[in-house]
């Protein structure tokens, strides 16, 4: 397996935390297309090919865990 580009990497990072590839873009101030571009390279390197997959990976690779504390909130 390729290493992900940073960019990639970011990407990814977004998606997998709910983000649209609209929002990510917006975000990123690239387009959509290479948004989606470095998606579709991404998960082409972990040899994925639906979004369900991406996710599960991630979730099995431990990307994915407990949302961040909100510094709002008290204890």
């Amino acid at each position: 397996m390729r290493q992900l580009t940073m960019r990639e990497a970011e990407v990814v990072r977004l998606f997998i935390a709910g983000q649209s590839i609209n929002e990510i873009a917006a975000q990123l101030h690239r387009s959509k297309q290479t948004v989606s571009a470095q998606k579709m390279s991404a998960m082409r390197k972990f040899g994925i090919e639906r979004d369900v997959d991406l996710f599960r990976y991630a979730h099995e690779m431990g990307l994915v865990g407990a949302p961040a504390p909100d510094p709002t909130q008290k204890n």
